[in-house]
């Protein structure tokens, strides 16, 4: 099964037990995510990706330029664990990992929680790609992918138990879109994913077979 096939099972699954009261606080952010603006300002293929510096690796200060000289990176932005689709999403991507890496490049993930729920999440699904943190989005930032969670829907999570006002590095309730992009050595992004419809993901084997052209050039 293709990952957006799962995914699609499973919403059809929770929806079925969703009041409407509720259903319709998620449609509403979801209908704003799709109209804003500020979508026009995320990055795409053919931009150059952010040199940033790369939180939480093993050897301090490494920037995405100095990863880039091993190859190409896979750099995938997720919500968080305590969001079932990013959970799938990454589960499939580890399933993918040997071929990534087969091909020369990595794949990082960057998420806003705190080690603690990283590490939880790591060790849980038993993924073995870096997954670091990006304290308070500022990486996610850079590339123009951030939103805040409306006050309505953050009701709805706190009542399910969801407090990304605890679980993230910083106390805040912004959280990036779950975008994947593909960066060449040189930092330009040769594939991009940004969609505002956080319930549909990339396919893992459509960012592999970009990686596998872009090797090919």
């Amino acid at each position: 099964m293709r990952l957006n096939e799962l995914l699609d099972a499973y919403r059809c699954c929770t929806d079925i037990d969703l009041p409407a009261p509720e259903r319709s606080v998620l449609l509403l952010e979801l209908d704003e995510l799709r109209r804003a603006e500020w979508l026009c300002t995320a990055l795409r293929a053919g931009d150059l990706a952010p040199d940033f510096v790369l939180p939480d690796f093993p050897d301090t200060g490494l920037h995405l330029s100095d990863l880039l000289r091993e190859g190409p990176i896979v750099l995938k932005f997720y919500r968080g664990r305590w969001c079932p689709f990013c959970t799938l999403e990454l589960r499939a991507y580890q399933r993918l990992l040997p071929k990534i890496r087969a091909l020369g490049a990595e794949l990082i993930a960057l998420s806003p929680q705190n080690e603690q729920e990283t590490a939880f999440n790591r060790d849980r699904d038993k993924l073995r790609f870096p997954m670091l943190t990006d304290a308070d989005n500022a990486i996610a930032r850079r590339f123009g992918i951030t939103y805040e969670v409306r006050d309505d829907l953050r009701a709805l999570y706190e009542a399910a138990g969801v407090d990304l006002a605890r679980t993230n590095a910083a106390p805040s309730w912004t959280v990036p879109l779950p975008a994947v992009y593909l960066i060449a050595p040189d930092r330009r992004i040769a594939y991009a994913y940004v969609d505002p419809d956080y319930l549909h993901r990339a396919e893992p084997e459509t960012v592999l077979a970009e990686l596998r052209r872009l090797q090919e050039r």
